[in-house]
């Protein structure tokens, strides 16, 4: 256990998440090891450092605490980059408070970047979501990594289009590595880990504190080269996220919704300020140096002609707004028989999916064109966790 790692980490369990300290401290100091030895007289000086960070700093039992986080993140096989490490990324060490280090579950590639993150609601709509999940496929699908925070919501649906597109992706935590939240995502982070990385600054065990997630957005916009952002009400960590973007020089992209509801009043203020309106995973990835483009698909002129009755439930259906089987019957006049063996030959042609609450909508192979123009380019009704 080297000493020069070991002052890492130590550093990092002193001061995390304060990373403009650790920026003062370091522009002052030439390393970790030369702040941990200094006198206090001399980190007192330094901006920032508070009488509370500076017991934390000479506390001495800090070099022990730090040794015995090494190997508790080697007995759970997590991995820590240092800043100098290889396979560090790159692109995150040019922000102006980069992390001290990174835990890592997974692996990062050379290959991810370019990448683009994808945020929004924690409180998605069905067309949020459904959004979220078919630009992140398309994104995936192109090669280029997609970056979200792991959150209920929008933040689900793009890690799960970008892997169920078998592309790769990222997810950065505002928790410890080992305190995945929430709990409901356990299962998608082990998806994660195996095809992209699961990653945190904070060290083991830090609980998912409200505070931590404005540090941790600083991350998601920094690995990217775009941010997208989905649904996000008007005072929203999305739009923290994609503030954050901008004074990183990065790519700000949005997807527009119903100017009436409370989740399109994020994209489309950032619309309004000059970010890209974004309907296809291409839209974004255009602006993207470097980043390879998808083909161009040209939209079906019309889908296979059905039976009379399933071209009547298909009318009946929505693109977004689930309908159920009580309303298909009372808008179509089918009998329960009928209309249930019509519904379930078009969910075996693709072109229905049914919702729990046996719930259904209409369904188009790839058309997110068709489901922006549906909702006359739009969503309906926070914070990005």
């Amino acid at each position: 256990m080297g000493k020069k790692r070991l002052s890492w980490v130590a550093l990092n369990l002193a001061l995390a998440p304060n990373s403009l300290v650790v920026r003062n401290l370091l522009e002052r100091f030439a390393s970790p090891v030369e702040i941990l030895a200094a006198p206090s007289e001399a980190l007192a000086e330094v901006p920032g450092v508070t009488a509370r960070l500076l017991r934390r700093l000479k506390d001495p039992k800090l070099e022990a605490a730090a040794a015995a986080e090494m190997e508790q993140a080697e007995r759970q096989s997590i991995r820590i980059l240092l800043r100098d490490d290889p396979g560090f990324p790159g692109i995150l060490t040019q922000l102006p408070d980069p992390p001290l280090l990174l835990y890592m579950r997974g692996d990062l590639r050379e290959g991810d970047d370019p990448a683009v993150a994808v945020v929004g609601s924690r409180r998605a709509t069905l067309y949020g979501l459904e959004m979220a999940r078919r630009l992140s496929s398309e994104i995936a699908a192109a090669g280029v990594t997609v970056v979200s925070g792991l959150a209920r919501g929008i933040d689900q649906a793009a890690h799960g289009g970008a892997l169920d597109a078998g592309g790769r992706t990222l997810a950065f935590l505002g928790s410890g590595i080992d305190r995945i939240y929430p709990r409901e995502c356990i299962a998608l982070a082990e998806r994660i880990s195996c095809n992209g990385a699961i990653l945190s600054e904070f060290p083991l065990g830090t609980a998912p504190l409200a505070g931590n997630f404005p540090v941790r957005n600083r991350l998601i916009s920094g690995v990217a080269r775009g941010t997208l952002v989905v649904e996000a009400a008007a005072r929203s960590g999305s739009l923290i996220t994609a503030r954050m973007a901008l004074e990183q020089g990065r790519e700000v992209f949005a997807v527009p919704g119903n100017a009436t509801t409370e989740n399109a009043l994020g994209p489309n203020l950032l619309i309004q300020q000059g970010a890209k309106l974004v309907m296809r995973g291409r839209d974004a990835l255009e602006e993207i140096p470097g980043a390879p483009l998808p083909p161009e698909v040209e939209e079906a002129a019309a889908e296979t002609a059905g039976t009379e009755e399933e071209e009547s439930i298909l009318r009946c259906l929505s693109l977004v707004d689930p309908v159920t089987l009580d309303e298909l019957a009372e808008r179509t006049g089918m009998e329960a028989g009928p209309l249930q063996a019509a519904l379930l030959q078009l969910e075996v042609e693709d072109r229905v999916r049914q919702l729990p609450g046996c719930r259904f909508t209409r369904k188009r192979r790839g058309d997110v064109v068709q489901i922006a123009r549906h909702r006359g380019i739009a969503g309906q009704g926070e914070n990005h966790q």
